[in-house]
């Protein structure tokens, strides 16, 4: 079977990249990402100057992960030392980079294109530090400052989304526009961790950046609604950590899947379990190739407006008498759901209005909707 993937010009293996992160700073780094059979690699993101790290800079509660990082603390040039270190046997290398003028953008972009760059990716928005205002989703300057990068290398340029750039449709057109080949999306949700109580005080010094699983559907909307609003190819990120999520995101249109904080949390062997995962898939569902599932589920996919209402009810199909849980009757405000004298759940249908939350509550799956 072969489950290579054409992302802008380039062939990829399969449908995985590794995301731009501190995974992919340095050669060792790259390189482990290339031997666990990532199909492209995209650097930590580059910029002229050194950038120190503060420290801490990585914070977790439960699935909720956050990162103080914006920039590869090393020189452009350390950088060439590093292209030139990898074996990229059939791997693509993607260069993440950062610039605050469009003459600073050209000018990283030909430097890493003459190292081996297969392509560029522009990290637009970072969710911490400043952003840049010549290439905010709102700022008139947008097709200039990326036009000059586009004209002056031979490689594709990526355009990496914020959540809010790649929900607006004029924005993407004027990328299109500017000469990028492809958009990469979504990139971490500005947040914060959480404030002590006691202390007055943020859990954490500064913004970071939100990802991990919980950010995925977010992730997965923005990879549909990209779908609907441009033709140009899409790379999907945003919480995933199974190769079911990278199913999901191929069918709803997505060309490929980054794998960003899954490797933060799990390591190096996660790339490689993710691809055999989705090829085993693959294969035994008979699926030929990538193309055989991408976006097919988007035709399942309304807009709000043409969804007819239904009349339906709440009912339960199997007798429930767990004393222990009511988890239904604390989800109907309606008060529809309620216990008889024999302590069993019933539904009182002229009271319930069908909004579905017990039935996704219940652990036990006995509770349906039904037509009245």
């Amino acid at each position: 079977m072969a489950y290579d993937v054409n992302l802008a010009g380039m062939t990829l293996k399969n449908a995985i990249v590794t995301a731009a992160g501190p995974w992919a700073g340095s050669a060792e780094g790259i390189q482990r990402c290339i031997d666990a059979g990532a199909a492209a690699v995209i650097t930590e993101t580059i910029c002229l100057e050194e950038r120190q790290r503060i420290s801490p800079r990585l914070f977790m509660k439960g699935q909720q992960l956050f990162n103080t990082m914006l920039y590869s603390n090393l020189h452009l040039e350390d950088w060439e030392r590093v292209l030139d270190q990898i074996d990229r046997k059939d791997a693509k290398i993607i260069c993440s980079i950062w610039g605050t003028s469009a003459s600073e953008m050209a000018y990283l972009g030909k430097k890493l294109e003459n190292m081996g760059a297969d392509a560029l990716e522009i990290s637009l928005s970072a969710p911490i530090g400043s952003r840049n205002k010549l290439i905010s989703y709102h700022s008139p300057d947008t097709e200039e400052f990326i036009r000059a990068l586009v004209d002056t290398v031979d490689i594709p340029v990526i355009a990496k989304l914020s959540y809010e750039s790649a929900s607006s449709p004029d924005f993407l057109k004027e990328l299109e526009n500017a000469g990028v080949t492809a958009f990469s999306a979504i990139d971490a949700l500005k947040g914060l961790l959480g404030v002590d109580l006691e202390n007055k005080r943020v859990l954490m010094p500064t913004y970071g950046g939100y990802t991990g699983p919980n950010i995925r559907p977010v992730s997965l909307a923005m990879t549909a609604m990209l779908r609907q609003y441009s033709q140009l190819p899409v790379i999907s990120s945003g919480g995933v950590h199974h190769f079911e999520h990278v199913l999901e995101f191929l069918m709803l249109g997505a060309t490929a899947v980054q794998l960003a904080s899954a490797i933060q949390l799990n390591g190096y062997n996660i790339i490689s379990s993710i691809i055999n995962d989705v090829e085993s898939w693959m294969v035994s569902r008979d699926y030929d190739c990538i193309d055989d599932i991408r976006g097919v589920a988007l035709a399942s996919l309304r807009p709000f407006e043409d969804i007819v209402p239904s009349s339906l009810t709440a009912k339960i199909i199997d007798p429930c008498r767990k004393l222990d849980c009511a988890l239904c009757q604390q989800s109907c405000l309606k008060g529809a759901i309620a216990r008889n004298d024999e302590g069993t759940i019933i539904v009182d249908a002229s009271r319930c209005d069908g909004c579905g939350l017990c039935v996704e509550r219940c652990p036990d799956k006995i509770i349906k909707l039904c037509w009245r």
